[in-house]
């Protein structure tokens, strides 16, 4: 089965913070059936954020973990987190990250 992985534009994820406001946090899931919901099947998550590093640089983050809790209340050891430069085509990447992830759990 193929599912559908959503990486949104940087200038969302970028947010109010050029602004003094804060960056935008994208949350996405593959499981779940639009009649049905998540109950009793196999959910797999992905959030993909910007972060400011003690340097200032900032960098884009994308991770991902399975299971019906939030990404805040998931076990540190159960998320997978990688790190991107925060430019357009790290986009790319994390789509490609993030799929190669969701099949990998899926074909378990």
């Amino acid at each position: 089965m193929e599912y559908t992985i959503n990486v949104p534009r940087l200038d969302w994820l970028i947010g109010g913070s050029r602004i003094g406001g804060t960056y935008n946090t994208y949350y996405g899931s593959c499981g779940t059936d639009g009649e049905t919901g998540f109950f009793g099947r196999k959910l797999f998550n992905y959030v993909i954020r910007l972060e400011k590093l003690e340097d200032e640089t900032e960098v884009m983050k994308a991770s991902v973990y399975s299971g019906y809790k939030s990404f805040e209340n998931t076990d540190p050891d159960g998320v997978e987190t990688e790190v991107f430069e925060l430019e357009e085509d790290s986009r790319a990447l994390i789509k490609a990250w993030i799929e190669e992830k969701c099949r990998q759990y899926f074909s378990e």
